[in-house]
């Protein structure tokens, strides 16, 4: 099902309320009910010390990724707070442009599950980087922003 233009908007407004992303100079990207893709530009605000893309940067991305995903299909009045997650780091994050696809993978009343899938992109070329799992708790009373 298609999210309306006011669902979209909402969700859009949440995520330009993110501190941490602003700081990396993230962007939404994509928006669908059940997934979200977004993507970060290498930047020295984000890189370790051999300039690869940190990887709790990595980590954050998936996370916001999966949030935002797990948002698009939480009622209005609710939303999806992280219970936990596992990462693997699975190739080094050297590239120009980090990209994350989160994905609803079992929606819930109370808990939902998600899979986020990492990329780095470089000369054109993107190869998967990570992929997290994670749980979210659907917490009602809180706004979206």
């Amino acid at each position: 099902m298609a999210l309306s233009p006011s669902r979209i908007e909402e969700v859009r407004s949440s995520f330009a309320a993110q501190g941490l992303m602003r700081h990396f100079q993230a962007s939404l990207d994509e928006i669908e009910e059940g997934r979200s893709v977004i993507s970060i530009p290498l930047s020295e605000v984000v890189t370790q010390q051999h300039g690869f893309f940190h990887g709790g940067v990595v980590g954050a991305l998936a996370d916001t990724a999966c949030g935002y995903a797990a948002l698009s299909m939480v009622p209005p009045g609710k939303a999806g707070l992280t219970a936990e997650y596992k990462i693997n780091l699975i190739s080094p994050a050297d590239g120009d442009r980090l990209v994350a696809v989160g994905n609803v993978l079992k929606p819930g009343r109370m808990l939902m599950v998600c899979q986020g899938d990492v990329f780095i992109e470089k000369n054109g070329q993107r190869k998967k980087c990570a992929v997290a799992l994670m749980t979210l708790f659907v917490m009602e009373g809180l706004s979206s922003i």
